[in-house]
């Protein structure tokens, strides 16, 4: 994790751990391996003494582009695909005993949203982009719907997830997704802030207000979801949709007349739109 080639960068200080997704090339793409990197970081930060507040960043101009496409389009089985391990980290953030905060100064998508969804506070800066694009792959974000939840109104999480249209941060925190919302230069101070009000409670108590505020049988819903993510990627529409991405093409199921700047797709074959 910590070696020249890491997708992760760990490093505990002053009671606080940061750990920074650290694949900027490939927009933080959430590979297999990047995700265990992040679950042992996590492990780490939780097992030590020391650490009072856990710090999700990253390095790069996005936060998080979702799941690594190539590797999910070379799936054939659920423990293939990275959103099967996503569901494991996501729980792990949710079930850690201490607070979860990610620094998002970047855009997020896809699975990058299950780890917004999942920490305990997010700063974001305030023109971020967002977005649940996952519809415009021909599949589903069953796997982060659970963390979602706990966060959005079920009806605008039908409107999001079916639309897959993009917002920015400061629209996030009026719905309850994004703790802060703030101007770049503010963005340390910030996120300073909201680390010191969290060192202020005392560790226990703030263990207890977490599993006083969990979802019931998270966990196995996350599991669950996974299952059902699968089910679209290995459908012929997710399959379509995902080729389609890495082609750099419109999916079948968009007519011709639609104009390439309403498909909402990035281009990097490595991650989602």
């Amino acid at each position: 994790m910590d070696s020249n080639d890491a997708l992760i960068r760990y490093r505990p200080a002053l009671n606080v751990a940061s750990i920074t997704l650290d694949a900027p090339q490939r927009r933080n793409a959430l590979s297999t391996r990047m995700i265990g990197e992040l679950r042992e970081a996590l492990a780490k930060a939780v097992a030590d003494p020391e650490v009072r507040v856990v710090v999700i960043g990253h390095t790069g101009p996005v936060f998080c582009a979702g799941a690594d496409l190539k590797e999910s389009a070379a799936a054939t089985a659920l423990e293939e695909l990275p959103a099967a391990h996503l569901a494991e980290l996501l729980a792990e953030i949710c079930e850690a005993p201490k607070p979860v905060v990610a620094a998002v100064k970047g855009g997020a998508k896809g699975g990058g949203m299950g780890l917004i969804a999942a920490a305990d506070l997010v700063v974001a800066v305030h023109d971020a982009p967002m977005s649940f694009s996952e519809v415009r792959l021909g599949v589903v974000p069953a796997v982060i719907a659970p963390v979602v939840a706990r966060k959005l109104s079920p009806g605008l999480m039908r409107r999001l997830f079916l639309t897959g249209e993009s917002f920015d941060a400061a629209t996030a925190q009026d719905w309850g997704l994004v703790a802060a919302a703030t101007a770049p230069d503010a963005f340390g101070q910030r996120q300073e802030s909201v680390v010191e009000s969290l060192l202020a409670g005392g560790p226990s108590a703030q263990a207890g207000i977490k599993d006083l505020t969990a979802a019931p049988d998270l966990r196995d819903r996350l599991r669950a979801e996974a299952a059902r993510t699968a089910e679209y990627f290995f459908s012929d529409e997710g399959r379509e949709g995902v080729r389609s991405f890495i082609e750099k093409r419109r999916p079948a199921w968009v007519g011709l007349a639609a104009p390439t700047d309403q498909i909402g797709v990035s281009r990097c074959a490595s991650s989602p739109p």
